[in-house]
């Protein structure tokens, strides 16, 4: 937790306090130079780690239509939630910085950064899971300190949260509602209790917590379900985020990160849908994040 904030806040505080300063930095390098070592030393976690590659065969069929389904869910509630928030700007504030390769290009390439990076866990980097851990954690931080220096480069971008008061809660409750549903759908299709596709679509994307909590609760297997169902949940909002930013417009884009839009897709919706949006992003990540034990425990109670 401490990796998120810390870097976050500092960049933010650099940045409004001393702008001549960290204009001079390369905000945009460290940005993207990061965001792209992340996202091959995500890719490679997977493949080093035996128990995704283990279970892909059997599980993840399951865990892929469940991921789809949450995420469809969440923009379907977060879409209809949208139309009763005011935007918090009119546009994109402009601050001089280039807004990067468009939608589908970027795609593209966090796609090939992923699969390259699964890739090598699968052969050169295979037994290096504490390393690539330790890795990923320190690249997040690092990124989040570019988009704080992004932010507090434009740090009026955090007044925008108060034209939405209260409204702001409807996000984080439509994806809430919207993952539910989806696990709800799915658990429905594939013959699975429907309180168990509920508590697995609660994970929100954070699959560490989730499917840690799945397994105590209930069983290993559903907690493996839950582990690989919220790891694709996270990899299709990073593919899908850049698309549905300029497809449906920068609210709908938050929801299919989950509880990660505090953290890993916070970088990614600050670029794509607009710094006066990563507030929003950010907050929502929080509450989820906070509900994640919550709803988890709530479901596999009445199991």
């Amino acid at each position: 937790m401490w990796m998120i904030v810390i870097p976050l806040v500092a960049g933010y505080l650099f940045g409004a306090k001393k702008p001549q300063w960290a204009a001079r930095l390369p905000v945009s390098t460290i940005s993207n130079s990061s965001m792209f070592l992340l996202l091959i030393v995500m890719g490679a976690r997977l493949g080093a780690d035996p128990q995704v590659v283990g279970q892909l065969g059997t599980l993840g069929i399951q865990a892929l239509l469940m991921a789809v389904a949450t995420v469809f869910g969440s923009i379907f509630a977060v879409l209809v939630l949208g139309f009763l928030l005011p935007k918090p700007m009119e546009g994109k504030e402009d601050t001089g910085q280039a807004q990067g390769p468009g939608g589908y290009k970027l795609t593209i390439a966090m796609v090939l950064a992923v699969l390259t990076g699964f890739a090598l866990g699968l052969t050169v980097a295979k037994g290096m899971l504490p390393f690539l851990t330790n890795s990923a954690t320190w690249l997040l931080g690092l990124l989040l300190l570019g988009v704080g220096l992004d932010l507090g480069l434009a740090s009026s971008v955090f007044t925008s949260l108060r034209k939405l008061g209260l409204a702001i809660i409807l996000i984080p409750l439509g994806i809430i509602a919207g993952s539910i549903l989806g696990g709800v759908i799915t658990a429905a299709l594939l013959g699975l209790p429907l309180l168990e596709g509920a508590a697995v679509a609660s994970g929100f994307g954070w699959y560490s917590l989730s499917s840690v909590l799945i397994s105590e609760l209930h069983s290993p297997l559903l907690g493996g379900l839950a582990f690989l169902a919220n790891v694709f949940r996270e990899l299709i909002a990073i593919i899908i985020t850049p698309l549905l930013a300029r497809g449906l417009g920068p609210v709908p884009a938050i929801a299919p990160a989950g509880a990660t839009a505090m953290d890993v897709l916070l970088p990614i919706l600050s670029r794509e849908a607009g710094r006066e949006y990563a507030p929003l992003a950010f907050f929502s990540g929080g509450v989820l994040s906070l509900s994640v034990p919550v709803f988890v425990n709530l479901f596999l109670h009445f199991c």
